[in-house]
């Protein structure tokens, strides 16, 4: 089996915007301790001590553990946008939608950690939760990302008419089921035999557009 382990550190927001705030030094700290040694060990005390900052510091920021968490999750839902925004450099519209598949997948891969916080944990405050307003990921940027790349293939005749919503649904639900097998070791193959496998299930599962 590939190395799993988180491979490069997540760059959050832009550091000319994050000014060296307080804040964004305990959750820089959180999110160093959460990629070394996994969401258990990040503990207030651990984290202002990283920060060198006191413990009675850190809650000025962040009233909760929770409350910390849910800022380092966040962090991973800006950058997984950002990764995803790159697949805008594509030429047409079927290789943006392949090119998104690809950034998913690369973001995943390298950054294991925050794809199992973001997609496969519960957190209070998560973006993509149920509510009682109704299912959150439906506005989440990135799941609109997906929605705008499958509207323009249809548009394009490269994929069959249909409700776009629900065509992403789809495409995420096949996509995130094989990164969650793989990222907990329920698939033995290795990183390039994966991607394989990700990208014959997907062709499978909707068709090649443009193919």
């Amino acid at each position: 089996m590939s190395d799993r382990r988180e491979r490069s550190p997540l760059g959050g927001a832009d550091p000319a915007k994050r000014g060296g705030g307080a804040s964004e030094k305990i959750i820089d700290a959180a999110r160093a301790i959460f990629v070394e040694a996994g969401e258990a060990a990040v503990t207030m005390r651990a984290v202002a001590t990283r920060a060198e900052v006191s413990p009675m510091a850190a809650y000025r920021h962040f009233e909760s553990r929770e409350a910390l968490m849910q800022a380092v999750m966040e962090r991973g839902h800006d950058a997984f946008l950002r990764r995803m925004h790159h697949a805008l450099a594509a030429p047409g519209p079927a290789e943006r939608l392949a090119a998104t598949g690809r950034a998913y997948l690369d973001f995943a891969l390298e950054n294991p950690r925050d794809y199992a916080l973001m997609f496969m944990q519960s957190v209070a405050g998560d973006p993509c939760a149920t509510s009682a307003q109704g299912p959150a990921w439906r506005d989440a940027a990135t799941f609109r990302f997906l929605v705008d790349r499958i509207s323009e293939c249809a548009a394009a005749g490269l994929m069959p008419p249909g409700d776009p919503e629900l065509q992403a649904l789809s495409l995420w639900a096949h996509i995130h089921g094989l990164v969650s097998l793989y990222l907990a070791q329920k698939l033995a193959l290795d990183e390039p035999a994966f991607r394989a496998l990700c990208d014959r299930v997907l062709s499978m599962a909707w068709g090649r557009p443009g193919a």
